[in-house]
């Protein structure tokens, strides 16, 4: 791989997330992953694993958010963030480049809350029920 010296990387301010129709200017983060599960398979007349097996795959996620679109969310599910049902989360970051990369995260709030601190600006992790998520897909 060649290491492009005046090239620009990714960064959180090339990124947009939309959903619910509309795009969330008011997220601070965004994290979600995919696991798999790894196995190793043992047998007799040997001490170390003799094969391998692959099972369920399990998605996590959560979302950081102003205390402005998560009030606004609320108004717009009658105050029960918990009620929306699945929907899609697109996360979108272009390069330097112009090359686009898109993530869609189908997924629901699993909490429900605030954080209140002497902090200006206040804002809130919630924890995403993931369904699924498809990376890159442009």
């Amino acid at each position: 791989m060649k290491i492009r010296r005046d090239g620009k990387a990714y960064d959180g301010g090339d990124a947009t997330i939309t959903a619910l129709g509309q795009v969330w200017e008011e997220v601070t983060a965004i994290e979600y992953g995919t696991t798999q599960e790894h196995q190793k398979n043992h047998t007799i007349g040997s001490r170390r694993a003799t094969s391998w097996s692959m099972g369920k795959i399990d998605h996590t996620g959560s979302i950081t958010m102003m205390m402005n679109q998560a009030v606004a969310l609320e108004g717009a599910c009658g105050g029960d963030l918990l009620s929306i049902k699945p929907f899609p989360i697109n996360v979108t970051f272009v390069d330097g480049y112009n090359k686009v990369v898109n993530d869609t995260i189908l997924a629901k709030f699993q909490s429900q809350g605030r954080e209140v601190n002497t902090e200006m600006g206040l804002n809130k992790q919630y924890e995403l029920f993931v369904l699924e998520v498809e990376y890159n897909n442009v």
